[in-house]
């Protein structure tokens, strides 16, 4: 979903983990997630070398993380395991994406909302688009959001987006690797359904503007 400026978020989300396997009892490191994230767009060759070792706990369509008594049901399998590690392969490294207060905050909000009715997707409850939050922090409208649910730990939400099991255009990813990209704000917190989502919001600047607008950031 490339238009030149980000504007919109990815159309799906990610969801691997159903409620029962995902037990995570400790809230996910919002700071380890973005470590985690410029880790995969850095070093896309060695992210490839781990996500071999995940493809080793797959049988057909079924994954089993060691240790556990439980399968998890994935769409395709390790298909798309195999088919995002040929991607990687191909894959240029990229810059470090910086952290951002504003990105943050609007990711933040989303989380709120969702944590408290159990809803899922990009839609807020009161019909909100990333960038009408964003907006509402005081920012601009070019900027992507990716969501996981269901994850056990950073490293896992950052590998479901990665991975991008059962999307059939591979939004996630494609956000995940693009250059135009250069800020994020991560808030990850409980889902009541889930258990666990975290959000990402995206921009090309620190406020979601274009390059070169006036950086304008309040609080609410």
């Amino acid at each position: 979903m490339r238009t030149g400026l980000w504007q919109v978020a990815a159309a799906a989300f990610a969801l691997i983990a159903t409620p029962s396997i995902a037990s995570a009892q400790q809230p996910i490191d919002e700071l380890q997630l973005l470590m985690e994230l410029n880790s995969a767009r850095a070093d896309p060759a060695g992210y490839m070398t781990g996500l071999r070792e995940y493809r080793g706990f797959f049988h057909a369509n079924l994954l089993r993380y060691p240790g556990s008594t439980a399968d998890i049901a994935t769409e395709e399998g390790v298909k798309v395991v195999d088919e995002t590690i040929a991607y990687l392969g191909k894959q240029a490294p990229l810059s470090q994406v910086q952290p951002s207060l504003l990105l943050q905050a609007a990711a933040a909000d989303h989380l709120a909302d969702q944590s408290r009715t159990g809803q899922i997707g990009h839609v807020g409850s009161d019909g909100s688009s990333p960038r009408v939050r964003v907006q509402r922090r005081g920012g601009g409208i070019y900027v992507a959001e990716i969501i996981a649910y269901g994850s056990v730990d950073a490293a896992d939400a950052m590998r479901q987006l990665v991975v991008d099991d059962g999307v059939a255009d591979r939004g996630h990813r494609q956000i995940i690797y693009s250059g135009e990209l250069r800020y994020a704000g991560v808030a990850c917190g409980p889902h009541p359904v889930f258990r666990t989502m975290c959000v990402i919001d995206l921009g090309m600047t620190a406020d979601g503007r274009a390059p070169g607008e006036r950086l304008r950031y309040t609080s609410r």
